[in-house]
């Protein structure tokens, strides 16, 4: 394939380099710190912490600190917040940037009923007036580089990205990304890639990155190869395949791991999960990892239910060596089927 997009290029954001094109997008319960040091040890460029509460940080929520914390080789570092109101945020975003974060982010996008029926997420981009009181307000507190995410706007009939981007350059914003499709849609259908090549092209001040419906590293140079879009995000491409980013590097189709590298993959994720959360917290987050990384398997499902009964970690090694160590699978098959 030819590239006319330097994917595998610098980008600067603000005062924020990183180092390539492809970025690991917040997720709620999924981008904590087990899981980013995974995904920068496959490449990703900058990675982001799952989403926090502006109004938590502020009451001072032992859990929410611990939600933003990051080791120096998980940088450059995201940490991203929610909130409804301009004061709490701005508030926020001064504790936000006591944890020396590389960048700030501001989550505009996020389609959950809790948050939304709050005021948060997707629905501030239905009232651009609170947005830019918000918006000027985090400015002013963050002197590092601040960002947002959005989403295309609140439904087919009120697509208002570009007044919301248009807002946000005039607020001071350094980056934009943008989830190419609507609150009302959640993750269904598809993302409009034609709608990022829009923004992109009438907002030229700074760098667009697109998200939606990019699975494998070729779909995110392809995404910017077809909207000229600054950078790439991905969020549930890289749950289920954090070897995306490696992939993308190589701009090769996806590299599936051997039985044996995804062994040392989860065995190392686990060992992370432990040590962050405590083993029985480690242990349970890890069931939604495991779901991802061995889904389409042979037996694959056999195996979960039994590594979901392990309680201990001795135990889940066992169950790990048994299913990707000790079993006759045939590699020249995708699914080692």
């Amino acid at each position: 394939m030819e590239n006319t997009v330097p994917y595998n290029q610098p980008l600067q954001i603000g005062q924020t380099t990183i180092p390539h094109r492809l970025i690991l997008a917040p997720m709620c319960g999924i981008t904590l710190k087990p899981f980013r040091k995974i995904c920068k040890e496959f490449g990703a460029g900058l990675v982001f912490d799952q989403m926090v509460s502006a109004k938590a940080l502020t009451m001072q929520d032992h859990k929410s600190f611990k939600l933003m914390e990051f080791d120096e080789v998980e940088r450059p570092m995201g940490l991203q917040v929610f909130g409804n109101n301009a004061e709490t945020l701005a508030e926020a975003s001064k504790i936000i940037q006591d944890q020396n974060p590389d960048v700030i982010d501001l989550n505009l996008g996020c389609p959950a009923k809790k948050i939304v029926n709050d005021g948060g997420g997707s629905a501030l981009l239905s009232d651009l007036n609170k947005l830019s009181a918000i918006l000027g307000g985090m400015r002013k507190a963050i002197t590092g580089t601040f960002t947002i995410k959005i989403r295309a706007g609140w439904d087919e009939k009120s697509k208002n990205a570009m007044d919301v981007a248009k807002l946000a350059v005039e607020e001071g914003v350094d980056a934009i990304a943008i989830h190419a499709r609507t609150r009302a849609q959640g993750y269904s259908g598809h993302s409009d890639w034609d709608f990022i090549r829009h923004l992109k092209s009438e907002i030229p001040q700074v760098p667009i990155i697109g998200n939606g419906d990019v699975k494998c590293g070729r779909d995110a140079i392809r995404m910017m190869q077809e909207t000229g879009c600054d950078a790439v995000m991905t969020g549930r491409g890289a749950f289920e395949a954090p070897w995306i980013f490696k992939d993308f590097l190589e701009d090769s189709e996806e590299q599936l791991p051997s039985p044996e590298q995804r062994y040392e993959l989860i065995t190392k994720q686990y060992q992370y999960a432990i040590e962050f959360h405590g083993e029985v917290t480690g242990i349970k987050m890890m069931r939604k990892h495991i779901c991802a990384y061995t889904k389409g398997l042979r037996n694959g499902n056999k195996f979960r239910q039994g590594i979901i009964k392990a309680l201990d970690f001795a135990a889940i090694q066992d169950e790990l060596k048994k299913y990707f160590l000790d079993t006759n699978w045939d590699t020249q098959d995708k699914n080692y089927a």
